[in-house]
């Protein structure tokens, strides 16, 4: 993880700590998560609150690297137009079996020039800004981790650790990436498709406290009536008034939310669950196999028993990328015991 004065403490830290659970929970050494900043010198985090002792210095990096990701955080700016820091990063690229950013992270990825042809996630409001620069680096403005090549780049803070555990799911399976967000005490990883912003986070987001209290009732009720007159009743605004309402306030539609929500309902079931495609449809508020595969299809573009192959937690055989992987489980009595090192 390269380091820079400025960096967020957590887009530093957070997305390290899961490959040390990987050693934790297997009690292998899977992988030697280090910090590295241009000189080895510390580094002040943003806020001033504490100084991160790198590893090591740039030129001391071993000659192969499997890994390197760019942290973010307000220093990225600086750091961006840090000649030095940005021709060590040059340098190492080739180096590097995959290069990556967390966060505002990608700012620093793009001023160096190795993004360029490349589709890279970043913080929302920093994609908006990049978005306007002329550039060679497609934005994707709402995707939580992208994977473009060799490049892995995401979104906000947090999720940099979406992103980690996708890397050692490739690495290892799915079964150990799994096991490390239980440990964390995590909702199941987020997809690299999957918005910044769920549902869920637009309704707590909202301020106007109608239009709030309708959010949270199809959030809490998706199989429920969620007809645009029951739902005006809830608000307690004619039906011509919460449409217009609604779409001026969080900027979608009121069926686009409804469908939205169900979606992600559905996508927990399918995640977590052994329901048939049926049961789901039902339990998402969808009613039909059929019309969740056409939701499915449409927003996705695959079926609900192909998403569930690939992201259910009884999935099956492994992956076709994961052919010849190393593919590890927790060892559960060597934690249990204390035999396992971070």
């Amino acid at each position: 993880m390269l380091v820079y004065p400025g960096v967020s403490s957590v887009d530093a830290s957070g997305p390290l700590e899961p490959f040390g659970l990987a050693n934790f929970l297997t009690g292998r050494q899977l992988y030697k998560p280090v910090t590295v900043s241009v000189d080895g010198a510390p580094v002040p985090v943003a806020g001033g609150f504490l100084n991160i002792v790198p590893s090591c210095a740039c030129e001391d990096l071993p000659a192969r690297i499997d890994l390197m990701l760019v942290a973010g955080g307000p220093g990225c700016f600086a750091a961006a137009e840090d000649e030095t820091l940005l021709s060590w990063l040059r340098r190492l690229e080739p180096r590097c079996a995959r290069l990556g950013s967390v966060c505002t992270g990608s700012t620093i990825l793009v001023a160096s020039g190795i993004a360029d042809g490349h589709r890279v996630a970043t913080h929302w409001l920093e994609a908006i800004r990049l978005k306007q620069c002329q550039s060679a680096v497609e934005i994707e403005e709402d995707a939580i981790f992208v994977n473009s090549g060799k490049l892995w780049t995401s979104a906000g803070m947090l999720a940099g650790i979406d992103l980690t555990l996708a890397l050692i799911e490739k690495d290892h399976g799915r079964q150990l990436a799994l096991d490390i967000a239980r440990f964390m005490v995590l909702v199941l990883r987020r997809i690299s498709g999957q918005t910044q912003f769920s549902p869920q986070l637009m309704a707590e987001a909202t301020e106007d406290p109608r239009i709030r209290r309708v959010q949270l009732f199809v959030w809490e009720n998706p199989t429920a009536d969620l007809s645009v007159a029951n739902l005006a009743k809830k608000a307690a605004m004619s039906e011509r008034s919460l449409v217009r309402l609604f779409k001026k306030v969080t900027n979608t539609t009121l069926s686009q939310y409804i469908e939205d929500v169900r979606l992600t309902s559905a996508r927990q079931l399918l995640e977590t669950s052994q329901q048939s495609v049926q049961s789901v449809a039902v339990n998402a508020g969808f009613g039909t196999a059929a019309t969740l595969r056409r939701v499915f299809t449409r927003q996705l573009g695959v079926c609900p028993s192909s998403y569930r192959q690939s992201f259910g937690t009884d999935h099956g055989a492994a992956p076709p990328e994961l052919a010849g992987a190393d593919v590890v489980a927790m060892d559960l009595a060597g934690v249990i015991n204390g035999k396992s090192a971070w």
